[in-house]
């Protein structure tokens, strides 16, 4: 016979039993049974940091301990509400672990969150094992976030003065820190940076002195920069700006004359300003002249203007005060210069019996002007103080580029008439040397039309239909700018319009 008890009917312990038949008879047997409890987990949140700042990384920890009498099996799943919708997904679920304990034993289960994805703000994670859920909250921080703003610069600040550009920086995040404001400007090379620390909510104003002695003139932008924020502000340098024109002088100088250079300087900025005005002078050959002491000091308000006047005695022995003494008979580029601009042009350094038609050996010629046409031996002697003959070849085609074109403008002398090489090296600091074989169409083609403008400029036409530009001519032509035609076309471009002049 067999007697069965249910677990629900009988708790677990020591029990001691006995069988008998009848209901007064003694027992016939006795004895004892122990009912023991069976693996029971229970589950404790042990997270001790729920509260951390985005871009750590957080543990979720629970411990499970088997309160059952023997050994059982149990797995614990942890997982985080990352997307918020009380819902959590097997790609939420951040560890899954199988744990078996003895009874009374105890287990760690941990999961590491890592927060470089979460938006600030509260979470719900959830610790689960088979027959029981605990859930939390976890609050991930905005870490220390600063925010530039009110950035504020002078509106006008005059060349060489220190500007201060300042702006207020708030601490927009959930904790404390600290961040590098850095300024930032195309115009410099430079970064001016100041480090900031501050409270939540704290606000700091960061002032930074820029010095404007290397700015150009003009308006300049700024940027002032976290590493979460930046606002932009500008600024305009003011400085003088000393504009020289009408620059007047000497066509030929015969030695022993006084020479008289003038110019009108303006000063076309917006601050008064003084600049050393100098009279400059090619004493080496190179096309670009060079100073040599003679100066005046002008002071200008803005808008206005004054007439610059040198008067100076050039000889053909050193008896003057100035090193560019003594002169050769040729042609010299000369100027007028200031500290931002410059007007320039040529003079024939001729001897004093030239000034009376008289003549001696390859020194004397004569300028023509106004219509007429010089000879290529008054041409070079007027450019250069030698016969057509005595100079090289590259110089003979360049002379004889001006002698084809003739009749110069009016009021200019041969002395003055410039070839395209020089006007390329003088106006637009082309790379080439006096003396090398000058590659015309070797120059960017922009290039090319200014300078032939310019050239043309020097001379007189008869045609009423003038073509003023190789790109009228092309346009005209072909359809096309002269820069989109192929280099044949452009060579015929160029030939035909040349023969406008012959």
């Amino acid at each position: 016979m067999t007697f069965a008890v249910e677990p629900e009917q009988i708790s677990s312990g020591e029990y001691t039993y006995a069988v008998a038949v009848g209901e007064s008879s003694s027992p016939e047997s006795t004895g004892s049974v122990a009912v023991l409890t069976p693996p029971t987990f229970v589950l404790a949140d042990t997270t001790e940091n729920a509260t951390i700042v985005r871009g750590t990384s957080a543990s979720i920890r629970a411990n499970l301990t088997n309160i059952g009498a023997y050994r059982g099996v149990q797995t614990v799943r942890i997982a985080v509400d990352a997307d918020q919708n009380g819902q959590y997904s097997d790609s939420e679920t951040l560890n899954e672990s199988v744990h078996s304990l003895a009874g009374g034993q105890s287990q760690m289960s941990t999961a590491t969150v890592r927060t470089a994805d979460l938006e600030p703000g509260r979470y719900q994670y959830k610790i689960a094992t088979e027959n029981t859920t605990t859930t939390g909250t976890l609050h991930v921080q905005q870490p220390a976030t600063f925010r530039v703003q009110n950035t504020t610069a002078p509106a006008n600040v005059t060349r060489g003065e220190t500007a201060n550009i300042s702006a207020v920086v708030e601490n927009i995040g959930d904790v404390d820190g600290m961040d590098n404001v850095t300024l930032r400007s195309d115009s410099m090379n430079t970064t001016y940076s100041r480090s900031v620390s501050s409270a939540v909510n704290e606000t700091t104003i960061v002032s930074i002195g820029v010095n404007t002695t290397n700015l150009s003139r003009g308006t300049h932008n700024y940027s002032l920069e976290t590493a979460d924020d930046t606002d932009t502000v500008s600024m305009t340098v003011q400085d003088s700006l000393f504009e020289v024109s009408d620059l007047d002088g000497p066509n030929v100088l015969y030695v022993g004359d006084t020479a008289v250079f003038s110019a009108d300087v303006t000063n076309t900025g917006e601050i008064t300003g003084t600049q050393s005005i100098q009279h400059r002078i090619d004493s080496d050959d190179d096309d670009r002249p060079e100073a040599y002491g003679v100066d005046r000091n002008v002071t200008l308000a803005p808008g206005e203007s004054t007439r610059v006047r040198f008067e100076i005695e050039y000889t053909v022995t050193d008896s003057t005060d100035y090193p560019v003494e003594p002169l050769s008979l040729q042609t010299y580029v000369y100027g007028i210069y200031s500290k931002d601009a410059r007007a320039s042009t040529a003079m024939s350094v001729k001897p004093s019996w030239a000034k009376d038609g008289g003549s001696s050996g390859s020194g004397g010629s004569t300028s023509v002007s106004d219509g007429d046409r010089a000879s290529l031996d008054e041409i070079t002697q007027d450019k250069y103080g030698y016969y057509y003959d005595e100079v090289s070849s590259e110089t003979k085609r360049q002379v004889g580029e001006i002698h084809e074109r003739q009749p110069f403008a009016d009021g200019l002398a041969a002395a003055e008439v410039r070839t395209r090489e020089e006007i390329a090296r003088q106006e637009y600091d082309a790379d080439v040397k006096a003396g090398e074989n000058f590659n015309f169409t070797g120059l960017e083609i922009e290039t090319q039309q200014k300078v032939e403008a310019d050239f043309d400029a020097q001379f007189q036409t008869d045609s009423g239909d003038r073509i003023e530009s190789w790109d009228e001519l092309a346009i005209d032509t072909y359809g096309k700018s002269y820069e989109n035609l192929t280099a044949s076309r452009q060579a015929d471009i160029r030939t035909t319009y040349q023969d406008q002049f012959e």
